[in-house]
């Protein structure tokens, strides 16, 4: 019979009973920015992103979306820029407030979610 010392043995035991309980190595009460967000390509997984990703990824890939760092202002000028000389369909007032808020947070120019 193998004696194994006592700290290793705790900690296997006290490791053991807290699994059935959901124990996590990083539990901070914080939700996961990915809950109920669903397939958003290379977007940041936050609230928006996928009204953001409705709207972008139908004409391209969300890679190029994450790579731009553009103010809020930047990414409304994009945005009509898009609808004006590239044929666009306008996202609907409530829709466009979403998007513009999403990519004003996570794609602006400190570039917070530039992909890596």
């Amino acid at each position: 019979m193998t004696v194994l010392p006592l700290k290793r043995t705790l900690g296997a035991a006290v490791l053991a009973a807290a699994l059935p309980f959901g124990l996590t190595a990083q539990d901070n009460g914080s939700e996961d920015p990915a809950a109920d967000v669903g397939d958003v390509g290379a977007l940041y997984p936050a609230e928006g992103a996928g009204v953001t990703y409705s709207y972008c990824a139908s004409c391209h890939s969300t890679q190029l979306v994450a790579q731009q760092g553009q103010t809020r202002e930047g990414w409304d000028e994009l945005l009509v820029w898009m609808v004006e000389k590239q044929g666009m369909e306008p996202i609907p007032d409530e829709d466009r407030e979403i998007v513009l808020d999403y990519l004003a947070e996570h794609y602006n120019t400190d570039r917070p979610h530039f992909p890596r």
